[in-house]
């Protein structure tokens, strides 16, 4: 017998990735019969899986029309990079005071197998590395914030690299010297780290063009 549990987090967890890696390409309409045939499941799992990614803002979902993945909007992603450029090095050093050595840790296995990793696979593990940092603020307001804007800069993140790959070398540098500075316990360290680790908006929004031509 079928967990129905079991049938949404995976179909979840397939779905997501699909839409970030591109298997799903934005704009593409989801339809939930074809989807659950695909998947071998029952609509049920896929209407609860995709009612979730609404609510990550990675699908978009009107009455009486077919749900579609996100579009992808420069402008957008823009205005999410800035905001990101602004919260998560005051979330860093809100953090350096307060995470513990078991996340930090946790940093340094993550940083050890990054890499060699490219694509989803280093986004990722990427992704649960800053996400550590932003838990360590103990701040839950915060915490939210940045967890739902990471849901969709890493839709945008993920396009940008499909659309012209990654300096992997340099961002794995930066993790390195973010996770120095945490044992150190030196704030304005992380901060500026932090800051300088963004890539830039005008950057960005290039890299997200070239997909759109």
């Amino acid at each position: 017998m079928q967990n129905p549990k079991t049938n949404r987090e995976n179909v979840l967890t397939r779905l997501r990735s699909e839409i970030y890696g591109g298997a799903r390409a934005p704009g593409s309409r989801l339809v939930q019969t074809d989807l659950a045939r695909e998947y071998g499941v029952s609509a049920t799992p896929v209407r609860e899986a995709m009612r979730d990614l609404v609510n990550e803002g990675l699908i978009t979902a009107t009455a009486h029309r077919a749900a579609r993945v996100r579009e992808l909007d420069p402008a957008e992603a823009v205005d999410i990079n800035e905001l990101r450029l602004i919260l998560e090095p005051y979330a860093a050093r809100q953090a350096t005071e307060r995470i513990s050595p078991t996340e930090i840790a946790e940093l340094e296995e993550l940083h050890g197998r990054m890499p060699g990793a490219e694509g989803s696979v280093w986004v990722e593990l990427n992704h649960r590395f800053h996400m550590i940092i932003i838990e360590a603020t103990r701040n839950p307001t915060l915490v939210g914030i940045l967890t739902n804007l990471r849901n969709v800069s890493r839709f945008y993140f993920e396009a940008a690299l499909r659309a012209d790959g990654g300096d992997y070398a340099k961002r794995d540098r930066e993790h390195a010297a973010i996770i120095a500075a945490l044992r150190r316990r030196d704030a304005d360290e992380v901060e500026a780290v932090m800051a300088a680790h963004f890539s830039p908006s005008a950057e960005l929004r290039r890299r997200l063009t070239l997909l759109e031509g």
